[in-house]
């Protein structure tokens, strides 16, 4: 067996103790992960991503939307609560996840979550099992798997009711932070003002700036399609793309992208209504007609901004939000 697969068997024995794991705490804040995320995730975290599970619990759909707001690097954090008898879907009420990259689709991402949990009891049984544990900046550090591997997430408890995670470096710069010893996110005036714009507004939201939005802008305006053309180009003036999604039934996204100049965005409204009304276009980037989602994209121009929304089935989520 190897040292990873010893290390999941180990904590998979730790199911039995759940009980001594959990706490009982109070309500928590509306969106207190996002406070803690603006006050710790370094400032040059291009992307940030939250999601309220305390209150997308309460929707009768939850089973289906579940899946849309479990980003792949949140789940090796899930695996590893679930390893420890922590039940995520019960016991962590908020997520925020954060990239310093171009891509949300790699590895690379870390976050705080918000829940019940109990730090001492944790310690005693990593201990007790002689699980590895590593120490920085007062913070005890648990690897999911050996720990070895550049990728492997780890996770620490900064209170009983707030958990760190994410790959070793992108965690340690996160305590860096807490401890005074870098800037945090919040010292970015221009996200800061994107994120009071959305907290509070939905239980699920993002914003995605620079080289990062238009990445994440072009599947959805290519109708999720491999491209040859390359639509960067039309999205380099666009600085920051914000959006939050509402769940009734199927989702409606609202997206608001952020241009350089009032110019720049009527140029990308033009090529909205192209990608809305030209078969030739699609054909030409690999498809046979323009996305659904584009078809029936409702986009409006206020300034050097466009004002889009969307809304259909949970599935088709996909083409806008990866």
């Amino acid at each position: 067996m190897s040292h990873r697969d010893h290390t999941r068997s180990l904590l998979a024995r730790l199911g039995g103790v759940a009980g001594i794991i959990l706490a009982c705490s109070g309500l928590l804040r509306a969106q207190e992960a996002v406070r803690s995320g603006m006050a710790y995730f370094p400032a040059d975290t291009q992307q940030i991503a939250y999601s309220s599970f305390a209150q997308l619990r309460s929707s009768q759909d939850y089973t289906q939307i579940r899946r849309h707001v479990l980003f792949q690097q949140l789940r090796g954090f899930q695996e590893f609560l679930h390893s420890l008898g922590i039940i995520p879907e019960k016991d962590v009420d908020e997520v925020m996840l954060g990239w310093r990259g171009e891509s949300p689709s790699g590895p690379g991402s870390f976050g705080v979550a918000v829940g019940r949990f109990e730090p001492d009891k944790v310690r005693e049984l990593f201990v007790r099992t002689q699980l590895p544990v590593q120490s920085y900046d007062g913070c005890d550090l648990y690897a999911f798997g050996s720990g070895a591997d550049q990728d492997d997430t780890f996770f620490t408890f900064l209170d009983s009711t707030l958990a760190a995670f994410g790959r070793l470096h992108d965690l340690k710069a996160l305590l860096d932070v807490r401890e005074g010893y870098a800037q945090p996110l919040e010292s970015n005036q221009a996200l800061q003002g994107y994120e009071a714009e959305l907290e509070g507004t939905s239980p699920q939201w993002g914003i995605l700036t620079g080289k990062a939005a238009a990445n994440v802008a072009t599947p959805w305006l290519a109708g999720g399609k491999n491209t040859s053309v390359d639509l960067t180009a039309f999205l380099q003036p666009v600085q920051a793309v914000l959006y939050r999604i509402d769940w009734d039934g199927g989702f409606t996204a609202h997206i608001s992208v952020v241009c350089k100049s009032p110019e720049s965005a009527t140029g990308l409204f033009q090529l909205l209504n192209l990608l809305k009304s030209a078969p030739v276009f699609a054909a030409a980037t690999g498809g046979t007609a323009p996305s659904p989602i584009i078809q029936n994209l409702d986009a409006h121009q206020e300034g050097p901004r466009l004002e889009l929304s969307a809304s259909g089935p949970a599935d088709a989520l996909d083409q806008l939000i990866h």
